[in-house]
């Protein structure tokens, strides 16, 4: 593929899906677009480039964009993401919906399904906890081809053991000749549907959690920030935005700041934020470390901080001090600090 051509094919599929070309993968999009070359009955790249110009040719286009696109995905991915919503997100959400019992939860570039499909295991693994509330996910991705793979539930034995536990595989699964399909009782817990991140997605309504993980790294920074601006008024007021550990809102949007917890990629709403900040137990002045070991929570406080704890590796009276401003491990403490 000669560079003209490559510029060309790199202009498509920004302008498509966001998604940018390293120089690197010259070669590998080469090779990604030759079926691409067959269907349309294009004998050569020149030939392929110069079809993409033409107006009316919307459908190559998409096929162009879906070749090259990076369906990267395996189950459970980033373990301490999946168990922070768990016991950190979930709970609080029920708590502030409690009257309603209803909650949403958007999969974005879902790619082949796996994320979803970790997000209804792990509501399923919640058991009697939900009953009688109504959860929804909606998974959705630009590219058809994915999204009827992973409506289909079906995967290769490498494809489960890429970060599924045996435990889940054998109770979620079922065997299905030399593949893998997930049981129709967790397929039925996700809907999916086409959707391009680059065009509006007012219709798809509010959502109280939006995974959209390892998506931004292949965009450009314009198309960063615009998604991340739809992102926020797809939010609920009180919602969790939840990014790829090594993806940030800083530098595109001033409508984020991460979670408190410091947990990696999840951010929420600066204004959620700072109501939290205000209405924190305690009230407003910091007490001592001391002081907070003395106080009586209910239940419910108990349970979100214990679970707080749980999920940064600390215990309960650590994290009380670390929020009164005091030194959670006092000189003489027998805890050990956390580097």
């Amino acid at each position: 593929m000669r560079q003209q051509e490559f510029q060309r094919i790199g202009r498509v599929l920004r302008d498509h899906s966001g998604a940018e070309l390293g120089e690197n993968t010259r070669s590998a999009v080469a090779v990604k677009l030759s079926p691409v070359l067959e269907e349309f009955n294009l004998p050569t790249m020149a030939h392929l480039t110069a079809a993409l110009t033409m107006p009316g040719n919307g459908r190559l286009r998409q096929r162009v964009a879906e070749a090259v696109a990076v369906p990267e995905s395996y189950f459970f991915r980033n373990r301490e993401c999946f168990a922070y919503i768990a016991d950190v997100m979930l709970p609080h959400l029920m708590e502030q919906r409690a009257r309603t019992r209803r909650l949403r939860i958007w999969s974005a570039a879902c790619s082949t399904g796996q994320e979803p499909y970790s997000l209804a295991m792990l509501l399923a693994e919640k058991g009697a906890v939900l009953d009688g509330w109504t959860v929804e996910i909606l998974a959705t991705d630009f590219s058809g081809p994915v999204l009827r793979k992973a409506a289909q539930g079906l995967y290769s034995q490498f494809e489960v053991q890429r970060g599924l536990p045996a435990t889940k595989l054998i109770k979620y699964f079922e065997k299905s000749g030399a593949a893998w399909q997930i049981k129709p009782d967790i397929r039925a817990r996700v809907a999916f549907r086409e959707q391009n991140l680059l065009h509006s997605c007012a219709e798809l309504g509010r959502f109280d959690i939006i995974l959209c993980r390892n998506v931004l790294i292949y965009f450009g920074l314009a198309q960063r920030a615009a998604v991340i601006a739809r992102m926020a008024r797809r939010l609920e007021p009180d919602g969790y935005l939840v990014l790829g550990a090594a993806e940030t809102t800083h530098g595109y949007s001033d409508d984020f700041g991460r979670v408190p917890e410091g947990q990696n990629g999840v951010y929420r709403l600066r204004s959620s934020l700072a109501r939290d900040t205000t209405e924190r137990p305690f009230g407003k002045e910091r007490e001592s470390a001391a002081a907070f070991r003395s106080v009586i929570l209910d239940r419910a406080t108990a349970d979100r901080l214990e679970a707080r704890a749980r999920a940064r590796g600390m215990t309960l009276s650590a994290l009380l001090a670390e929020i009164a401003g005091t030194d959670p491990y006092p000189e003489g403490s027998t805890e050990t600090k956390r580097r």
